[in-house]
């Protein structure tokens, strides 16, 4: 009873501090002794739970994942227009980015991995596109923006946030103006679409101001 609770908070720290090295030094740059020091936890209790950087990189990836189709299974339920939820599930997939260092190591491990099994657009991309699909068929995009085009500035967009987030945490002087990355992308996503920012009073608009729904990383 006493092993199980201590084993889990071992675990816990170890994918902590192997997400917070890899979002900053990547999967190359990434050792199991910079995690060990980093989480002062004996490389023995590292290869207990993780028997290898592969493992511990598969475990970091699978929590990404889920945490991407959290945001996305809800973005789907939105009683919203099919190009509305489009936004609410952009914008919390780059919420997601901003505030989770295991999402963003999650989808830096996908692209920098050999032997990675997907790439991190994979849990999110599909969803995108069948809203944005129904949103074509309803007459909701612009005469100009057909849906590969809207799917493709979508998957730049947030690998802007990721690139920047990742910048502003490690690379900004400490004093360094704070950027509000996630409002930033709304802006964009609404000039490009509407041709201006949406309204706050409009009654397709998320409960929250930028369209992003509140889903809590999983435990």
């Amino acid at each position: 009873m006493v092993t199980q609770p201590r084993a889990l908070r071992t675990r816990r720290a170890l994918m902590r501090e192997a997400a917070a090295q890899i979002d900053r030094h990547g999967y190359e740059g990434t050792s199991l002794l910079r995690i060990c020091r980093a989480a002062e936890i004996s490389m023995g209790a590292l290869t207990f739970h993780f028997p290898t950087k592969a493992n511990l990189a598969d475990a970091l990836e699978e929590r990404g994942s889920r945490a991407i189709q959290a945001v996305v299974n809800q973005a789907l339920s939105v009683p919203a227009s099919p190009l509305r939820r489009a936004r609410v599930m952009v914008l919390a997939i780059a919420r997601l980015l901003e505030n989770e260092t295991e999402v963003r190591a999650a989808a830096r491990l996908t692209r920098e991995r050999p032997s990675a099994r997907s790439e991190w657009t994979v849990n999110w991309l599909s969803g995108l596109r069948e809203l944005l699909d129904q949103a074509h068929a309803e007459g909701q995009l612009p005469t100009a923006a057909d849906v590969e085009t809207v799917t493709v500035m979508a998957g730049y967009l947030l690998a802007g946030v990721d690139a920047h987030v990742r910048h502003r945490a490690y690379a900004t002087a400490p004093d360094a103006p704070h950027s509000d990355a996630v409002g930033q992308l709304a802006r964009v996503w609404d000039l490009v679409l509407y041709g201006a920012p949406v309204a706050t009073g409009s009654s397709e608009n998320p409960p929250q101001g930028d369209g992003t729904p509140s889903v809590p990383p999983p435990r």
